[in-house]
């Protein structure tokens, strides 16, 4: 029996539910044997210190087969070929693992995987709710997909959302402001703080001054058409403002740590709250994305749910998110790294 023969056999054994033997004279490598995970890094040490402390027994260190099958889905979204999996498994070379991860990082498919991933988070869509239209949407998802395959270091990819004005057609970070159903500056902070700080407002440990001082930040920003079809101009917007409904007054940008930022009327709030939110000492902002991606690689945040790391619900392992954090702001807001280290 010839391997063409063998792989249609099997091929039907599975689709019909049937367990078919190989046999390794039949040209196929004999399986890696499972064994006991080896503590090989710090992130390993901390992982099996919360195991340890919470009474869980780890699973055993998979094998290449499963291994390589996991590895593809989980970077870049899809199965391997059965050439890729024969010269992987045929691959003797002990690092074999770690060198796939960092290959599999550095294909396309890599970025147009993970691009999916911050247009469901971005809600990059043509039409309700978002209503972005067709050349906002592909403009967008392109200059997204192009920050992921360049590695844009995280706090410069958030900066140029945050502050971006122009054509949601020609300037496609824009379509940022443009994406919500809502767009008073309570409703642009409640999704900011979704997004990049992983804070339901409502539900955030802030009190009410606290969160317009928040909403503040966004008071400036304007909208308005073109006589090209959907197209819409973000613009920052001098004379806008945010007022207590309460007192009256108007509100001056505060962050939620209580940082105050009494600025000129020709100061466009964003930047300054993009330099404070980006901060590596930023309580919130490393934090929440290795979190996220914690999650979107394993399917739970070490906090869970991603966007709701209020004080009241503590992450699983305190010493691994804040590990992962300090990468994270070591290495330069390189998201890759982070990729890397879970992966690993």
């Amino acid at each position: 029996m010839n391997w063409r023969h063998t792989a249609c056999v099997v091929r039907m054994g599975l689709a019909f539910g049937l367990i078919i033997p190989v046999r390794a004279g039949w040209g196929a490598p004999e399986p890696s044997r499972p064994g006991p995970v080896a503590v090989q890094s710090r992130m390993d040490g901390l992982v099996m210190a919360a195991l340890k402390n919470k009474g869980v027994m780890p699973s055993d260190r998979c094998s290449d087969e499963v291994f390589v099958r996991r590895v593809f889905l989980d970077v870049i979204g899809t199965l391997p070929t059965s050439d890729e999996v024969r010269h992987f498994l045929a691959d003797p070379d002990p690092g074999k693992r770690s060198r796939l991860i960092d290959n599999l990082l550095e294909r396309d498919e890599f970025s147009a995987y993970w691009g999916l991933k911050w247009g469901d988070l971005l809600r990059i869509k043509a039409e309700f709710p978002s209503n972005l239209w067709p050349n906002a949407v592909q403009a967008y998802d392109r200059w997204i997909r192009e920050s992921l395959r360049q590695n844009k270091p995280y706090d410069c990819f958030v900066r140029e959302l945050l502050t971006s004005s122009g054509s949601n057609f020609r300037s496609p970070p824009s379509n940022f402001y443009r994406a919500f159903q809502g767009r008073t500056p309570r409703q642009i902070a409640d999704n900011v703080a979704l997004l990049f700080m992983g804070l339901r407002l409502d539900k955030a440990d802030f009190s009410d001054d606290q969160i317009l001082g928040f909403s503040a930040f966004f008071a400036k920003i304007g909208y308005k058409g073109t006589d090209e079809w959907k197209e819409e101009i973000v613009f920052f917007n001098p004379a806008g403002c945010l007022t207590n409904t309460v007192t009256g007054n108007v509100v001056i940008p505060k962050t939620p740590d209580g940082r105050v930022f009494k600025l000129s009327p020709d100061q466009d709030p964003r930047v300054a709250f993009a330099d404070w939110l980006t901060a590596s000492a930023n309580p919130w902002f490393a934090r929440s994305i290795v979190n996220r991606v914690w999650y979107w690689l394993l399917g739970r945040g070490l906090v869970h749910e991603p966007d709701d790391m209020r004080t009241s619900n503590p992450a699983w392992s305190p010493e691994l998110l804040g590990y992962l954090e300090k990468e994270l702001v070591d290495r330069k807001f390189d998201l890759k790294h982070i990729y890397r280290l879970i992966q690993n």
